[in-house]
């Protein structure tokens, strides 16, 4: 009985290890999935006065909630906020984090279209 217990643990464990399997990022040779129509426009060129700490804190927010690499691609900064704008897995899905300069509050929001998903 003990022998069973332990085989069906170890199985269940495998079935829930195998679906951690990271996605390459995307590649060069791929087109990366585009802004959904009408919606913000999304930069691609970062500010160099975009602090480390902003990209570092959406960055990190963002891997923790999707699968695939990410990828920093643009950063602009306003009284308001600071904008990064990221690409995330083989597709290069564009997603947005408003953020404040000092790397507090990120909040993470997909731009692409959610038919295109």
């Amino acid at each position: 009985m003990r022998h069973t217990i332990t085989a069906a643990a170890a199985g269940l464990a495998s079935l829930a290890l195998a679906g951690c399997v990271e996605q390459p990022a995307m590649t060069e040779t791929q087109s990366p999935m585009q802004p959904a129509p009408g919606g913000p426009p999304f930069i691609q060129t970062i500010d160099p006065s975009v602090s480390s700490a902003a990209i570092e804190s959406c960055r990190t927010t963002l891997a923790a909630q999707t699968q695939g690499g990410v990828q920093v691609v643009g950063a602009e900064t306003s009284r308001a906020a600071t904008a990064i704008y990221m690409r995330v897995g083989a597709n290069g899905a564009p997603w947005r984090c408003l953020v404040s300069a000092d790397g507090s509050n990120p909040s993470v929001m997909f731009m692409g279209s959610e038919g295109a998903l």
